[in-house]
């Protein structure tokens, strides 16, 4: 959701193809790809795939945007810890905005997806 918005601020076209591990193009997002690469390098926990991921962006588009890359990628997954841990739900105007690309990205389906406080469920994972 909120890669869409700041697409939208930048006049990019932002898709959500290159999210949830699809592998499929840069989802319109400069070096889009390698950055899906390292969000999922970090969450797989692979030290050689991460060394590798980080090199392949900081030679792409330099060590700033690396840095830049992985901190961003570091804060979503504490927040959604946190939130998760804390039992917050999504407000209903983000998780209603957010419906569209939970499931362009296939989110649905995460653990994580279960509203701990009863029948609504947040946009961090998915009901089982």
């Amino acid at each position: 959701m909120l890669l869409g918005l700041s697409g939208q601020s930048k006049d990019l076209d932002v898709s959500y193809e290159a999210v949830n591990g699809s592998g499929n193009g840069d989802g319109g997002v400069p070096h889009g790809a390698l950055l899906a690469r390292i969000a999922e390098a970090m969450w797989e926990g692979d030290p050689a795939e991460m060394a590798a991921a980080r090199a392949a962006l900081t030679e792409a588009a330099g060590p700033d945007v690396m840095v830049d890359a992985v901190a961003v990628s570091a804060n979503f997954h504490m927040m959604t810890r946190v939130a998760d841990g804390t039992g917050t739900p999504l407000d209903p105007g983000t998780y209603d905005m957010s419906a569209p690309v939970r499931e362009a990205c296939d989110l649905n389906g995460f653990v994580s997806r279960r509203d701990p406080q009863g029948d609504r469920q947040t946009a961090q994972g998915a009901s089982n």
